[in-house]
């Protein structure tokens, strides 16, 4: 399976996404969100209570490091598995861009059967005066796990790929 088509399935397949900020006094902090996968330019967009600590953090550093891990895929033989990592600058919407940003996400989800049975939150939480805050993060750099190495010698490596590969959705 090609670069473009190992990232595709796992963009496709994958629900959660670990996204890696850091705090004004260069605290890291992980955290996982289930954003949305857009496509021209690759980015995610999700959305969090504006207090959270990546909120926080994304508003003092917008470069964000994260991962996105899938094993329940059949179609990769025996392992089943495969991940990716990626860096990106991240950035709180505004309340214009939060609207079309509500519509986007809750438009043709790829786990709209899960979501489906979930409240959906109201637009007004998302902006000024509400609780959480709609978030973009446009990826700038992206890396598959290089199984190969890791099945012939357990040792980790990646192997980057084109965003070019991933942009032509």
């Amino acid at each position: 399976m090609s670069l473009k088509q190992r990232s595709l399935t796992l963009l496709h397949t994958t629900r959660f996404v670990t996204f890696a900020t850091l705090s004004p006094e260069n605290v890291p902090w992980a955290t996982t969100v289930e954003p949305k996968i857009l496509f021209n330019p690759l980015r995610f967009l999700w959305y969090s209570a504006h207090q959270s600590q990546h909120s926080q953090n994304i508003r003092h550093h917008a470069q964000v490091s994260g991962t996105l891990f899938n094993y329940h895929l059949p179609e990769f033989g025996s392992a089943g598995f495969d991940g990716a990592q990626f860096i990106g600058t991240a950035r709180e919407l505004s309340v214009d861009e939060s609207a079309e940003a509500y519509r986007e996400f809750h438009q043709h989800s790829l786990f709209d059967e899960a979501q489906n049975t979930l409240p959906s939150i109201a637009l007004e939480q998302l902006q000024k005066g509400g609780h959480s805050r709609f978030y973009e993060l446009i990826i700038e750099q992206w890396w598959l796990f290089d199984m190969e190495h890791w099945l012939a010698n357990q040792e980790s490596r990646r192997i980057p790929v084109p965003l070019s590969y991933l942009n032509d959705e």
